[in-house]
């Protein structure tokens, strides 16, 4: 008898602070956006600084985070950021909710998107952005196809740029050069270009 009142005290006791503990669960979860495209970014990153932990979006740009909320605990930092985006910072009030959704659309670093070709294009500045490495890589055939259709040939080099820019900068640039030139550029210009 001892045996089986010790045993419903333990169950009581146990649902009773597993309920308290679901009552006390925040759920952080959202999806993360690219500005270029409108379309959810893979491998965005999520900090929770008060936490220490962090997480990833998943291929459809989803993320999803649980931890107990103790009463120490009123706000949340965290800060999202992505390969070639500009970082996002938010606060968020841990006595609001328990499920929290987040929807951020992630900025690309320096503005490469189609508008920014556009304005480029308009002030007669035609760049083709390359994705390179430490130093900068320079092919013999360069320098003519620049002179010939009269075009620049940018290069990052180690900074962080977002691929879903450099292709929609590039294939911003692309249709004016077939507006203007025909398709015989697409044949000479270098391999290494993003978004051919």
């Amino acid at each position: 008898m001892k045996t089986t009142i010790l045993l419903l005290t333990l169950f009581i006791s146990s649902f009773g602070f597993s309920q308290n503990d679901k009552s006390n669960t925040i759920t952080i979860k959202g999806i993360i956006f690219s500005e270029v495209d409108g379309k959810p970014l893979e491998n965005a990153y999520i900090n929770y600084t008060s936490k220490y932990k962090y997480s990833m979006t998943n291929e459809n740009g989803k993320f999803e985070y649980k931890y107990l909320n103790n009463k120490e605990d009123l706000k949340e930092k965290i800060e999202i950021s992505a390969l070639g985006y500009e970082n996002y910072d938010t606060i968020i009030d841990l006595n609001k909710d328990n499920i929290i959704d987040l929807f951020v659309v992630l900025k690309t670093r320096f503005g490469l998107n189609r508008q920014k070709a556009l304005e480029d294009i308009e002030q007669g500045e035609i760049n083709i952005l390359l994705s390179g490495g430490i130093a900068p890589v320079i092919y013999n055939g360069d320098k003519k196809f620049c002179k010939k259709y009269q075009v620049n040939f940018i290069e990052y080099g180690c900074e962080a740029i977002s691929e879903r820019s450099l292709i929609e900068y590039n294939k911003t640039v692309f249709e004016y050069l077939d507006a203007k030139f025909g398709k015989k550029w697409r044949e000479e210009i270098r391999d290494d270009v993003s978004g051919l």
